[in-house]
């Protein structure tokens, strides 16, 4: 695996419903359901964590053992059973966790081997390092974690787009809208005639298209952000939030 490939292997991790650590926490469904929401977990907090201890100081060959040794930890030791959804996100659950685990390493200096398969983790990178994005000014290594939460709630929102828009008419509003979202950031992004000529539709229709992808999309965005709180009044909240961590 090359660093490109690192880079985008863990991209698209999916910020964790409470039902599926309600799932995580329950034993009554069975020992194979409950193994399917921790990996479900642990999968999809990896690159959050391992970035996070990179931040701290580790390269990314000690970076990536000391991550996986975080997650069998996390499984050993179930730490997921004292998650509570009463008492705050659970990405700060996993973030305070993850720091307690690692600073109790550093300062032992020494990682213990984990008895633990974690055949879902892919480790090897044939010997490429993979770079760290520098910190903008002012930004912790928490500002940067709760940034790629934020960037993979987008993802697995679009991601979801499209697929209840694969069809149809339907399909042009997700196409649109992705297009114009991927290229918002240029510094000369295509026009409404350009994103036309693309999907193939009139300057008027991508216009439609494009007001009606975005409340497709914030309807997602919405659910997927219901699914991680415990009241409607925080969803909004949320949003904010999510604005304020891709605006740094």
């Amino acid at each position: 695996m090359n660093a490109s490939e690192f880079e985008t292997g863990f991209s698209h991790f999916r910020t964790t419903a409470w039902s599926v650590i309600l799932g995580a926490q329950n034993s009554d469904g069975g020992r194979a359901e409950r193994d399917k929401c921790l990996a479900f977990l642990c999968r999809n907090y990896w690159k959050p964590v391992y970035y996070y201890i990179r931040r701290r100081g580790l390269n990314h060959e000690d970076a990536i053992d000391m991550t996986q040794d975080y997650f069998a930890t996390f499984l050993e030791k179930d730490f997921v059973a004292t998650a509570d959804r009463e008492r705050g996100r659970f990405r700060t659950f996993v973030l305070v966790t993850a720091n307690r685990f690692l600073s109790k390493q550093l300062a032992r200096k020494a990682r213990k081997e984990s008895a633990i398969s974690l055949n879902f983790i892919t480790t090897d990178n044939n010997g490429d390092d993979v770079a760290l994005p520098e910190l903008a000014t002012g930004e912790t290594a928490e500002d940067d974690f709760n940034r790629r939460w934020a960037l993979s709630l987008l993802e697995t929102s679009l991601e979801r787009m499209r697929t209840e828009c694969s069809e149809g008419r339907r399909h042009q509003y997700y196409l649109a809208f992705r297009l114009y979202l991927d290229s918002a950031s240029e510094e000369s992004p295509p026009s409404y005639r350009e994103i036309g000529v693309e999907i193939g539709a009139s300057e008027i229709d991508v216009t439609n298209f494009l007001h009606r992808g975005r409340n497709i999309f914030q309807k997602i965005l919405r659910s997927e952000i219901r699914e991680l709180v415990s009241s409607d009044n925080e969803v909004d909240v949320e949003i904010e939030a999510l604005k304020e961590y891709l605006r740094r």
